[in-house]
């Protein structure tokens, strides 16, 4: 899958994961690009979030470097000085400034970096990045992820790609797990951190798998114009905002689709809602329902779970005349409420509750 135009990519293994598995990806533009982010709210923030937050300021970037096995965090004043080598380093054999590299890490929390393997990694992923590198540095992020995420639109002259991790401790505020996306559109900082926003709020924010926000979610975006595609005007801007939105979405339900220990997806729909922050709460308090999510499992459809996970938010419901619905598939259940009190709607995703999800973080040491 080629990515657009400017932009390479590389995913390599460098030691850092035991099952010696891809483990450290690379981004890199051509040029510099117009850049804008979000990041976990946690009060527990990794090294490398730390890091990003400070070089992201500038608006420009030009490179991600991003290494999965661990996340470099509550590793003190080392950890810090390891998230900025991994800039500097990245930064040295690409030759740019340090400031232009986002820096991220995923996997384990309270264990310092082995800096040999991230540094053989860092120069083994620049001598290997490639138009057709995008889905190996999908792989290179993956942790408890069985499948890699990514995904490209086309819009006219220019496109949007994405690719992003998460299987476990899904419940974002402002962010995700990990999602990097790219466009070779031109546009401006501001715009670019707008449209961002606008697309995390649909999609990544409305995403639950445990209701366990990280301590290194983030997402980034690089915008490098070499399309020769400059995103002005409202016309414009709206096109361009929907692609954004359309990659995270698809990238956000794939998370969902990919929980730890899931067997089928779980949309959620609310309809009726009095506003929309009433459809957002109602689709969140049922997407994060372990008692729903145990049932979706269980393949009981159990309305009672419903309405104890809506009675117990503050939102406005007309209960006499409040409906719902519940279709059961194979691989994906959908449920849609109809709050009865206006016209505001939501749409949000997570997955069934299983045994699989107890195992799995039984014996994954955070």
């Amino acid at each position: 899958m080629s990515m657009p135009k400017g932009f390479l990519a590389a995913g390599v293994a460098c030691g850092i994961k035991k099952s010696g598995k891809s483990d450290l990806a690379m981004i890199f533009s051509e040029v510099p690009a117009s850049a804008a982010a979000v990041f976990t709210t946690n009060q527990v923030k990794a090294a490398p979030i730390i890091v990003s937050i400070k070089h992201i300021r500038r608006g420009m970037a030009q490179a991600i470097v991003a290494n999965a096995g661990n996340a470099n965090c509550w590793t003190g004043v080392r950890g810090l000085r390891d998230a900025f080598e991994m800039a500097s380093l990245t930064a040295a054999q690409l030759g740019i400034d340090p400031e232009k590299v986002l820096v991220t890490s995923t996997g384990s929390i309270g264990h310092p970096l082995p800096m040999d393997k991230v540094c053989s990694g860092i120069k083994a992923a620049s001598l290997k990045l490639s138009k057709e590198g995008w889905r190996d540095a999908a792989r290179a992020i993956m942790t408890t992820d069985l499948t890699e995420k990514n995904i490209t639109v086309k819009v006219g002259k220019y496109s949007v790609s994405g690719i992003a991790k998460g299987s476990g401790m899904i419940a974002p505020t402002m962010a995700t797990m990990h999602a990097f996306v790219a466009t070779d559109a031109a546009v401006d900082r501001q715009t670019l951190q707008q449209v961002l926003k606008g697309a995390c709020e649909k999609s990544f924010n409305m995403v639950s798998v445990d209701n366990c926000m990280s301590t290194n979610d983030c997402v980034f975006i690089l915008a490098n114009g070499m399309s020769g595609v400059k995103i002005k005007g409202d016309a414009a801007v709206k096109r361009f905002a929907q692609a954004v939105e359309k990659v995270c979405v698809y990238l956000a339900k794939e998370i969902a689709r990919d929980g730890e220990g899931a067997t089928k997806l779980l949309e959620i729909r609310a309809k009726g809602a009095r506003n929309s922050a009433d459809a957002k709460a109602a689709v969140k308090a049922l997407v994060g329902s372990f008692l729903l999510k145990a049932a979706v499992y269980g393949k009981d459809r159990n309305f009672g779970r419903i309405l104890q996970a809506l009675g117990a938010t503050r939102i406005v419901v007309n209960w006499e005349k409040f409906k719902w619905s519940w279709t059961s598939g194979k691989t994906q259940d959908v449920i849609t409420v109809d709050l009865k009190e206006g016209k505001a709607e939501a749409v949000g995703w997570g997955c069934d509750l299983t045994e699989g999800y107890v195992k799995i973080n039984a014996d994954y040491h955070t």
